[in-house]
């Protein structure tokens, strides 16, 4: 199946095989697959999830065109961003869980390892750019303000121009809260420090403190989980920072919400998708999914899609209040690299896993070398070796009856990467409503983050 001839699904070794979901397993699900269908449109309808809470991502592509995410002013502010980056030397991106891994996917996709390390004339003006807040090691932090410290030297003349771009909904997450604090310590002696947050709109530390303060503030929007806020505020902002064309970013988003609406199987790929991959849980013992995109720039991209399927489908309880234990272990690996350290274990470890792999069809850069295979030696592009690496894997693991799907874009673009996170969204939202659990609450993180607050103030008080 495809989706305008820019992101295909193939679902060759998932379905029709003797070791994969059968046509016969399909049709008993039928029912099932058709009421999670119904769902699914009731909640693009009414905008409620199915505990009756507010449930927007399916607005998301239309963010900019509607006023149901953002404010018109929001929006301005928001459209206006590109043209202020230029002002900023160096940008730190600060939050954790969705909060920071749909960032970075976008900074690796469309910045690269090596935007540091280009002129500002090459950056096309815009900032450098920093993570923090996604862990509360001291040394990582420490290593950062030295870094930028380090940097600083550079702008004789004048005081480095350095923006942390706070995200946090409720503005008391560990981990941005104590870079924030830590960062300020460290580089206000050398550095002219900025702030711009990302947040709650009414509930919260951060907005009071914005208004009192005076730094920009945009809104975390009512109805968007964090693992679903790359197409909000939280992504946009940032995209917008480094100069990434948000508006082409949401239109491969609309593309698959339009096309993905249809609750006939046949007519909407991300339905399928998630039909095959819940039966294989149900019937077939699946209970680990490894996300593997083939490409050192689509690393973080399984970081991201293994917190969007272990947070939404990993629940202890159904709708009803029965206890299910729903869910697959998501595992992040990257090719060709870990098919010298996984795949082993994939072909030949325990049948409980299907392998999600993601290609891009056309790459934006390639190169030819000599190739050396038994009797004969040649030029072969990179590309082509990459191709025939995840068709290789994809092969051998038939071989031995494991299951994989195969998902490509056509190119790697604002438009496909946004078609392809938001089709996730979707195959995410249609196995919720299969597996009868909300796939948009985390009770599991809230009752850590309680145990760890509270561990924190026990210290704080025999500190005191």
């Amino acid at each position: 199946m495809n989706i305008d001839n820019e992101l295909f699904i193939d679902f060759k070794h998932l379905l029709g095989n003797p070791w994969s979901v059968t046509e016969k397993a399909l049709a008993t699900y039928g029912p099932c697959i058709k009421q999670a269908a119904r769902d699914v449109s009731e909640l693009r309808r009414t905008g409620k999830g199915p505990d009756g809470s507010s449930v927007l991502f399916p607005h998301l592509p239309y963010l900019l065109a509607e006023n149901v995410l953002i404010s018109e002013e929001e929006k301005k502010a928001l459209l206006f961003l590109r043209e202020e980056a230029i002002s900023y030397d160096a940008v730190i991106s600060i939050g954790i869980g969705g909060s920071y891994l749909g960032n970075q996917v976008l900074f690796d996709l469309f910045c690269g390892p090596y935007w540091n390390q280009l002129t500002k004339e090459e950056r096309h003006g815009y900032p450098q750019v920093y993570f923090a807040g996604q862990n509360v090691d001291p040394v990582s932090l420490i290593e950062l303000s030295s870094c930028i410290s380090r940097e600083s030297v550079r702008f004789q003349g004048r005081r480095m121009k350095v923006l942390l771009l706070v995200i946090s909904k409720s503005g008391t997450t560990i981990e941005p809260v104590t870079a924030v604090r830590g960062l300020k310590k460290l580089l206000a002696p050398v550095c002219d420090i900025q702030i711009m947050a990302i947040t709650d709109k009414e509930k919260g530390r951060i907005r009071p403190l914005a208004e009192k303060k005076h730094f920009p503030c945009f809104t975390v929007p009512d109805g968007i989980g964090g693992r679903f806020s790359v197409f909000s505020q939280v992504g946009l902002v940032f995209a917008s920072l480094v100069g990434i064309p948000i508006e082409e970013f949401l239109q491969g988003a609309q593309m698959v919400e339009e096309s993905c609406r249809s609750e006939d199987i046949s007519e909407n790929p991300a339905l399928m998708l998630a039909a095959l991959k819940f039966i294989a849980m149900k019937e077939y013992g699946i209970t680990a999914e490894v996300v593997m995109p083939y490409g050192d720039k689509l690393r973080s991209f399984g970081w991201w899609y293994a917190q969007l399927l272990g947070e939404s489908l990993g629940k202890k309880y159904d709708l009803d209040g029965n206890v299910v234990y729903n869910g697959r272990t998501p595992v992040a690996s990257v090719g060709t690299t870990d098919m010298h350290s996984l795949t082993q274990e994939h072909q030949q470890g325990k049948k409980n896993k299907l392998v999600q792999f993601i290609s891009v069809e056309q790459l934006p850069g390639d190169l030819s070398v000599l190739c050396d295979e038994k009797d004969v030696s040649g030029m072969v592009p990179m590309s082509r070796m990459l191709a025939a690496a995840w068709r290789a894997n994809e092969e051998a693991l038939a071989k031995e009856g494991r299951m994989s799907c195969h998902i490509s874009m056509k190119k790697l673009t604002p438009f496909h990467v946004g078609a392809l996170m938001y089709f996730f969204f979707l195959t995410i939202a249609y196995e919720g409503a299969m597996a009868h659990v909300n796939a948009f609450d985390q009770p599991g993180v809230e009752d850590y983050k309680k145990i760890l607050h509270e561990e924190l103030r026990e210290y704080i008080l025999g500190e005191v």
